[in-house]
């Protein structure tokens, strides 16, 4: 049985291979950036969840909005990524 699933994945495995040898580490930080960047338009698109003014009197109420915090997280991650390379 471990040889038949071998078998099955060993040219998957060589195409990720080579793939992973044929990306040069610019381009992979350039895609990384990339896809980092298209998360952070989809969340812009998502919908404003935050809470009324009534259920939050005085408070800032933009720190609520999870939009705000997961593009904050994608920035940490990119920074983090290009300082430590």
């Amino acid at each position: 049985m471990k040889e038949i699933i071998i078998s099955l994945l060993k040219p998957f495995a060589d195409l990720c291979f080579r793939c992973v040898n044929f990306i040069s580490p610019d381009v992979a930080l350039f895609l990384y950036i990339f896809v980092l960047a298209a998360i952070a338009v989809w969340v812009l698109t998502l919908k404003q969840e935050k809470p009324q003014r009534s259920q939050k009197p005085g408070k800032f109420l933009f720190v609520h909005d999870l939009r705000v915090w997961a593009i904050s997280i994608l920035f940490v991650q990119a920074v983090i990524y290009i300082i430590f390379r």
